[in-house]
């Protein structure tokens, strides 16, 4: 490596712990993320943070090929990953970081494009709906082979399938840039700022309403695991805040639009788990889980109505 990047040469590199997916190896300037699958999900994900210029996000500076593994490298943004830290953070702290995450959020508002594309799969789509169900029927028809998901795949199809909820989705909308993946995991801080927004491979031009859909998603999980006992970083605590704030934000431009777009969008968050446990080493346990959480969230929604 610091052979084909010279900048690299006086650099000491130690193994991080953090990459779902990629050894990642980190210096007081530089981070280098290895990967030896998928390797084109890198590449796209290197020529989409090209684009982007913000100080929270990270500049690339060198793609390639070392031995087996196509290899990134970029400049290191500083700090600890929020999920390691946020229940030692001082209130005030805490407050202060998801006003920053809101002033994040209000930015990629701004980053416009006039069509929608998925880093993940590599595609442009003919409109954000295109997108959002890509490959559905092909989950489909893969979960239905669990007799167990009957039920759900009803409750789920008809919502989806609702008169005019494919409407919600204009090609007229605003096509925006979008995170994908904003959970504490993917966040940096000094304790006091935010200081750096990681793992773009989720990211897209699409619905300007998207991650907000992702995060009320992943409050909802976070409140699941927080009832299990196992939310150790107190994501479900971040989660609340951070949602409060949004509802007190000006990032929801039409209230009623976006609930029922949300509803329509849900559906297909759950189709996705329930095809992330379809291809699970666990299939039937998982899928007992997801259920489970279905069928509590449908009877308050019962209850409500």
């Amino acid at each position: 490596m610091k052979a084909q990047l010279p900048i690299l040469e006086n650099e000491n590199f130690v193994a991080s712990a953090g990459g779902t997916h990629y050894r990642v190896f980190l210096s007081k300037k530089y981070a280098i993320r290895f990967r030896d699958n998928n390797p084109k999900l890198l590449l796209r994900e290197a020529d989409f943070l090209k684009q982007l210029d913000h100080q929270l996000i990270p500049k690339i500076l060198w793609t390639g090929k070392v031995g087996r593994s196509t290899v990134m490298v970029e400049n290191r943004l500083l700090g600890k990953n929020l999920n390691l830290i946020w229940k030692s953070l001082p209130m005030a702290n805490q407050r202060h970081i998801i006003k920053q995450v809101i002033q994040f959020l209000q930015y990629l508002k701004t980053q416009t494009k006039n069509y929608v594309y998925s880093v993940n799969t590599g595609k442009k789509y003919d409109g954000f709906l295109a997108c959002l169900t890509d490959t559905i029927n092909q989950k489909i028809t893969k979960i239905k082979q669990f007799k167990q998901t009957g039920k759900i795949i009803e409750d789920l199809l008809a919502i989806i399938n609702i008169p005019g909820g494919k409407r919600l989705f204009s090609k007229k909308e605003k096509i925006i840039l979008v995170h994908g993946d904003l959970i504490t995991h993917n966040l940096l801080t000094d304790g006091k700022n935010l200081t750096g927004v990681l793992d773009w491979e989720l990211a897209l031009f699409g619905d300007p309403d998207y991650d907000l859909f992702r995060l009320f998603y992943y409050q909802e999980c976070a409140k699941a695991y927080q009832k299990q006992g196992i939310d150790e970083t107190f994501e479900a605590d971040y989660m609340d805040k951070l949602v409060t704030a949004i509802l007190g934000s000006d990032l929801i431009e039409n209230n009623k639009l976006f609930w029922k777009k949300y509803q329509f969008v849900h559906a297909i968050f759950h189709l996705n788990a329930l095809d992330w446990a379809a291809n699970s080493n666990n299939p039937e346990e998982n899928f007992n889980e997801l259920i489970t959480q279905w069928n509590k969230k449908s009877r308050v929604k019962q209850k409500a109505a």
